[in-house]
């Protein structure tokens, strides 16, 4: 079975070039080392933009993983602890930056 990773952090409120190049760094990370990574600004997200629907599509590929990866900022965003806490509640493997 493929590990597959999730990465997880603060998006709402930074500045969108800064977030997709922590997320993209992160992603080059677990990919060089063979995981099958989901990051989450660059998932298709198909629907009116409301940050609830961006956490709806993004849970549903998250809990898909086995491990999720929690960028440094990941306490202060709603979403992140949101993921993480779901991620503990459901053994997924928890790697923190």
């Amino acid at each position: 079975m493929t590990e597959t990773i999730y990465i997880s952090g603060k998006i709402s409120g930074v500045d969108f070039n800064d977030a997709y190049k922590t997320f993209l760094d992160a992603q080059i990370k677990y990919e060089s080392v063979g995981f099958e990574v989901i990051n989450p600004m660059r998932l298709n997200h198909d629907h009116d933009g409301s940050w609830e629907n961006y956490m709806k599509a993004d849970l549903k590929a998250m809990l898909d993983c086995t491990h999720i990866y929690m960028l440094k900022n990941w306490h202060t965003s709603r979403g992140a602890n949101i993921e993480y806490n779901l991620a503990r509640e459901l053994n997924i493997i928890i790697i923190f930056e």
